[in-house]
């Protein structure tokens, strides 16, 4: 379709990462465009701007999705979000994410095939990764360096482009299965296929259909004897719950309110193992009931059709479509979540009533009794939820009066919904089953009292929402004239979309009335005007040394919004992001490359406009204003105001101003033999108004970092105590958080890739290793000036890394591939709430894959293979954001060593 020229010779590489083939031999070659730059050029004759991962090495990495495969790339690097955070968290269950650089989910540009995806509507923060068919991906290149100037100005840590076929002829078949060796689940069956018809050379039109059918069994923690506890005293851990069974028990009024009645929970034997006795009072381990890989279903079918108008024009038309069903499984309903115990009445024909219990500490008692209480008889709380994406594309591409183009219309939703399947109950309703007597908080029930819970459960959908991202976007480049060292390459383009977005929690679900749900959390709804134009010129200033240039402009219009809050406008918002980058190749052998860019990134509609709602901190503080008056050392201190999780009320920022950022990259290439290649490549990315949450569990850790007047003092020099909001006992109410730009980050590093292929008589050995090195991970509080060292250490959605490797070798020899790999992770600095003297370290991480594929049989492909080989259980951390013990789930291989298999028949 496309002609050769000189000018491609002329074009820089943008990628501070890719791997050159600086090699190249004297044929006809097809020029193609390639992430990181509008303009055309020679695919194979020059360093690539992207790292690619073909088809054949995602099948031997034996992934079975998105999530999988990147966890183990060497850039993908803490920030991101893994499916294990979505245990007990509200604010995106189901998504997965990418963070290239250590830089987040929401600053990682994830397209499909050049073009963007929808947000994930849970959050409006990214792509969820499950959406992306990884089936009918042909390849992925991932750029590196940011490519603000050509995506978005919002790529700030890169881009991540998963490219589908463009045609298919005949039909094939994949059938698949990952089985872990220990009982329990986190197995996945799947069958896969696709099949298309027509020549574009012949008959002038393909259209092709893919498809991918996924099931995976759930994986609970009491199925891991690394994860089955939150009792680890060997570790310093005891994470439990006040709210247990048989029900921790009080007097609820008179001279003796406050008064805990022992023996109604059967302290201090309590009931092991799952209630336990700590520091004076019964404890639960939730943590052996909740499931640490959830049970799912995943569709996803990809529709192409391509006519070709003449021999240099294309019309195209793709529908992609994937709908991931996730169950998640958490622990039996607390009754007590925000410090207000739940009611047993003195015995109107109650027959539940511990009158013993209750005489032996309140002689002559008759009242009501406050009960923190876990509802064991109604198990586990499981929702599900149901993410379904689909994007329609209409367009065209090819060349025309000497300009390469590509354009198209593009229709993008996403829709999500969380549906309760059992375990959540109405506070209202429960309330009343518990004035009857008749249900039992300190054994088991009765039929009355199951028929009695059953009635106050509550079932469906408790949040639907929605997000969208339709516009139409268009490139062009060519030729515009001859310079003396060679033709100067020139391109355009430009986007015009509208974004929309809504979280939609139903008023059940805003009104605080679900006992363990998602708090006062309210529905927001948003909607913005984004264009985007760009251009990039490539000139080849003397021989051998070339110069890219481009710059983008971003506009953010007509941003508004509107929840129980009210009804907001933000301002607009706009940037204009300069690239500018420079590719020397002294000798045929060597090649250096720099360049420098500028980011811009504007908040979510999300963060923009949801309604303030209530929930608990991660971690569990002491109340310092109850613990200044009544001492949370007493044997008699509240355990909802002592080493609890206490209420936080979050809110978002109608005022929040976009971020910005500013990124330089060195790099070298070298080829000093056949087949032998090595890179260096180092970035540093600086950004600043950085958008962070300002979370419950953070003001407290400033506020008793910064405390005066000793341990059980009441104030603070934290510039963040006003937070703290009392209640009409002078007790704490909650802690008001907020998204606010109070961040500058800082993050530098290095890449590193050695490859070599060696060819003998009897197979081809291909030795490889990549590596991401960080140098600098770095916040700093704009408030406080606190300068917060990332580097190796803990962080809720994943620590910053200093180091990630990845060896693997791989053994060609007739019908036969045998492959091998390990990959490895640096340990780093465990999780530090300031308690602890001496903070403990998380181990080294390492894991080997293996498999072998077989590709003698006639149209079949044959593969098998172990993930995980050795058996290695995930390091021991003493982490407390989760919901998991004992080890952090934003990266861990929990499944431990799985065989997996796969066939593969083509017809």
């Amino acid at each position: 379709m496309f002609k050769p020229s000189r000018m491609q010779l002329a074009v820089l590489a943008l990628s501070a990462s890719a791997v050159p083939n600086l090699a190249w031999s004297q044929q006809q070659l097809e020029r193609v465009e390639i992430t990181g730059s509008s303009i055309k050029r020679i695919d194979a004759e020059t360093a690539l701007p992207v790292t690619v991962i073909t088809r054949a090495e995602i099948e031997r990495t034996g992934a079975t999705n998105v999530q999988e495969l990147l966890d183990r790339a060497t850039y993908n690097n803490g920030g991101g979000r893994s499916l294990g955070e979505s245990i007990g968290e509200s604010s995106a269950p189901g998504q997965t994410g990418a963070s290239l650089r250590n830089l987040g989910r929401e600053r990682t540009l994830v397209l499909l095939n050049g073009r963007r995806l929808t947000a994930y509507p849970f959050s409006g923060l990214g792509v969820d990764l499950n959406s992306i068919p990884l089936s009918a991906i042909e390849r992925i290149e991932v750029l590196r360096d940011g490519a603000s100037a050509v995506y978005g100005s919002d790529a700030i840590g890169g881009v991540i482009n998963f490219i589908t076929r463009k045609d298919l002829q005949g039909g094939e078949l994949q059938i698949g299965f990952d089985v872990p060796r220990s009982s329990g689940g986190g197995g996945v069956a799947q069958l896969a296929g696709g099949f298309g018809f027509g020549d574009l050379t012949k008959d002038k039109f393909n259209i092709f259909g893919t498809f991918s059918v996924q099931d995976y069994t759930v994986l609970k923690a009491a199925d891991r004897d690394f994860a089955q506890t939150g009792n680890r005293p060997d570790l310093g851990i005891v994470k439990f719950s006040s709210n247990t069974f048989p029900a921790n028990t009080f007097i609820a009024s008179g001279p003796d309110a406050g008064k805990r009645v022992q023996a109604a929970s059967k302290y201090p034997t309590c009931a092991p193992p799952d209630s336990f006795n700590y520091a004076g009072a019964c404890r639960y381990d939730y943590t052996h009931y909740i499931d640490i890989y959830p049970e799912s279903s995943r569709t996803s079918a990809l529709l192409r059709g391509v006519f070709q108008i003449d021999a240099d024009n294309q019309l195209f038309a793709d529908y992609a479509y994937s709908n991931n069903k996730i169950i998640l499984g958490l622990s039996q309903t607390p009754s007590t979540t925000t410090g207000v115990r739940s009611r047993y009445p003195y015995p109107f024909g109650g027959k539940y009533y511990p009158t013993a219990a209750v005489q032996a500490v309140s002689p002559g008692y008759t009242g009501d009794l406050a009960v923190s209480w876990r509802i064991v008889d109604g198990g586990q709380r499981r929702d599900q939820v149901i993410a379904d994406t689909r994007r329609l594309l209409l367009g065209a591409e090819g060349t025309l009066a000497g300009w390469d183009y590509n354009a198209a219309f593009a229709l993008s939703e996403a829709k999500a919904s969380d549906n309760y399947i059992s375990g959540y109950y109405s506070d209202k309703l429960l309330v009343a089953a518990l004035k009857t007597g008749n249900v039992n908080p300190f054994g088991p029930n009765d039929a009355t009292g199951l028929a009695l819970l059953t009635g106050a459960e509550i079932r469906g959908s408790i949040r639907d929402s929605k997000t969208s991202n339709n516009g139409f976007d268009f490139r062009a480049s060519r030729e515009i004239f001859n310079a003396p060292a060679g033709p100067v390459g020139f391109a355009f383009g430009g986007e015009l979309r509208r974004e929309t977005y809504l979280d939609g929690y139903t008023e059940l679900a805003a009104s605080g009335d679900i006992v363990g749900g998602s708090g006062t959390a309210g529905a927001v709804e948003g909607s913005r005007n984004i264009r985007g134009i760009f251009t990039e010129v490539s000139v080849p200033l003397i021989k051998g040394l070339d110069l890219q240039a481009a710059v983008r402009n971003d506009a953010y219009t007509n941003g508004s919004g509107s929840s129980r809050d009210g009804a907001f406008k933000s301002a607009d918002y706009s940037a204009t992001s300069p690239k500018i980058a420079l590719r020397f190749q002294p000798l045929k052998s060597v090649l250096l490359r720099a360049s420098m860019g500028q980011g811009f990134r504007a908040p979510a509609l999300d963060n923009l406009y949801s309604p303030a709602s209530f929930t608990n901190t991660g971690g569990q503080y002491n109340d310092p204003f109850y613990n200044a008056l009544k001492n949370c050392a007493s044997p008699t201190a509240d355990t909802n105001r002592c080493a609890a999780q206490l209420t936080v009320q979050n809110n978002s920022n109608p005022n929040l101003k976009p971020e910005k950022s500013k990124q330089t990259s060195l790099g070298l290439a070298l080829e000093p033999l056949d087949d032998l290649n090595l890179t260096v490549d180092y970035f540093d990315i600086k950004i600043t108004n950085g958008i962070t949450a300002l979370t419950g569990d953070s003001i407290l850790q400033d506020w008793y970092a910064r405390q005066t007047g000793g341990p059980n003092s009441a104030t603070s020099a934290s510039p963040f105590a006003n937070r703290l909001i009392k209640d009409s006992d002078g007790y704490l109410s909650y802690v008001a958080g907020s998204l606010e730009n109070l961040a500058e980050a800082r993050v530098a590093g290095y890449d590193v890739t050695l490859k070599y292929k060696l060819r003998t008589s009897f197979g081809n050995f291909s030795p490889k290793w990549e590596a991401t090195y960080l140098t600098k991970s770095t916040t700093t509080n704009t408030v406080t000036g606190d300068v917060g060292d990332n580097l190796g250490q803990y962080a809720r959605g994943g620590p910053a890394l200093k180091l990630k490797q990845v060896y693997s070798l791989e053994y060609e020899t007739g019908p036969w591939t045998f492959f091998g790999r390990l990959y490895k992770q640096s340990g780093y600095r465990d999780y530090d709430d300031g308690s602890l003297a001496v903070v403990p370290y998380v181990d080294t991480y390492s894991l080997v894959d293996v498999n072998v594929s077989f590709k003698g049989i006639k149209n079949v492909t044959l593969s098998a293979g172990v993930r995980n080989l050795l058996d290695k259980k995930p390091p021991v951390s003493i982490q407390q954001d989760y919901f998991q013990v004992g080890f952090d789930p934003t990266y861990s291989d929990v499944k431990l060593r799985t065989m997996f298999f796969r066939g593969t028949y083509k017809f």
